[in-house]
């Protein structure tokens, strides 16, 4: 919703000074701003959650080189259907929440974000309610207003329950059974790794009808951690219910290479060389080789090649004996899969 002020013409640079003016006129005593006053900037990236109980606001924090500069942030709001405000026709938004630099229990910084929680009150729900946030400087000033949030609240939904994961190969499958109770508008999926938090944002970049999730956004042999909230609002700032139980999963490469092709046979003065194609499989590590002599017929392996290598010369031979040859492809897994076995070739003088 745009500053009906803006869509008088008046210049954004003066928003900060109608809004001290206006609370001031509401009885919220802010000093007067002095025509040259450098005045805080806007912060950026100003957004909304909810999370069941929870109203989570987040903004990116002002830079390292003004921070010295604020004292804190005060987020203000409006019920966009409060009738003074026609009557009026002017925004009707009063403090909602401060939060301070110096109080460390007033919130959180993390990663250049500000984070600020606050519960979600009853009376909300079937209200429309507008938010911005204002930062502060030492000296009092209210500086330059964040974009504005409209959130239509409704009650949130119940969490799903019974949330299981299948690991894949660079993938993890997520299961879940809805709420007991509604019919959510949809789910998201959030994924965090053993030394991380859960972000705010979920994983997948539309809402999940239903289940399950396939997560391509992980790596082999590392442990993930989900959870999954049902959605009831049909668009953002999500209405989410309350996280559900947590599972674990570590995403595991149980596909083996191709079989290597091509491989061919060269025989020389007490040695043998086979030369195969190229695999150009992105998980390739190399290539094994296997021998047996005409004494046996079991195969042992004689050689490894590691990637990009498609030569292998063995020259633990005898000249006029008869050889056969076959090679196998790994992979990078912990545990490497091996593929087939090669087409055999024999060595012949």
């Amino acid at each position: 919703m745009k500053n009906p002020a803006k869509r008088r013409g008046i210049p954004a640079g003066l928003w900060p000074l109608i809004l001290t003016a206006w609370l001031a006129g509401c009885g919220v005593k802010t000093p007067l701003i002095p025509p040259d006053m450098d005045l805080p900037k806007a912060v950026s990236g100003f957004e909304a959650f909810v999370h069941g109980e929870d109203l989570l606001l987040a903004w990116t924090a002002t830079d390292e080189k003004r921070r010295a500069e604020i004292a804190g942030y005060k987020v203000f709001s409006e019920d966009a259907d409060d009738p003074e405000k026609s009557r009026c026709n002017c925004r009707m938004f009063r403090e909602l929440a401060g939060l301070y630099l110096d109080r460390t229990d007033a919130g959180c910084i993390k990663d250049g974000r500000v984070e600020l929680r606050l519960p979600v009150k009853k009376e909300l729900f079937g209200k429309t309610i507008n938010y911005v946030v204002v930062p502060v400087s030492r000296k009092g000033f209210a500086g330059l207003e964040s974009n504005e949030i409209t959130i239509r609240w409704i009650r949130p939904p119940l969490p799903p329950s019974e949330i299981r994961t299948e690991p894949g190969d660079r993938s993890v499958l997520v299961r879940w059974a809805p709420p007991a109770e509604g019919k959510p508008f949809g789910f998201n999926i959030y994924r965090r790794s053993d030394t991380e938090d859960f972000p705010l944002h979920p994983v997948n970049t539309a809402p999940a009808p239903g289940s399950p999730y396939l997560d391509k956004g992980v790596q082999n042999g590392v442990r993930y951690f989900y959870e999954v909230r049902a959605i009831a609002s049909e668009n953002p700032p999500w209405i989410e219910s309350g996280i559900s139980e947590e599972v674990e999963a570590a995403p595991v490469d149980r596909i083996p290479p191709v079989p290597p092709t091509g491989l061919e046979v060269i025989t020389g003065k007490e040695i043998v060389r086979l030369f195969w194609d190229e695999n150009k499989e992105e998980d390739l590590a190399g290539n094994r080789i296997y021998r047996n002599s005409g004494e046996s017929t079991d195969f042992v392996q004689i050689g490894d090649v590691k990637r990009p290598g498609t030569v292998f010369t063995d020259s633990d031979v005898t000249a006029g004996s008869a050889y056969e040859y076959y090679v196998t492809a790994y992979d990078e897994a912990p545990e490497p899969n091996e593929s087939g076995p090669s087409r055999h070739v024999k060595a012949e003088w």
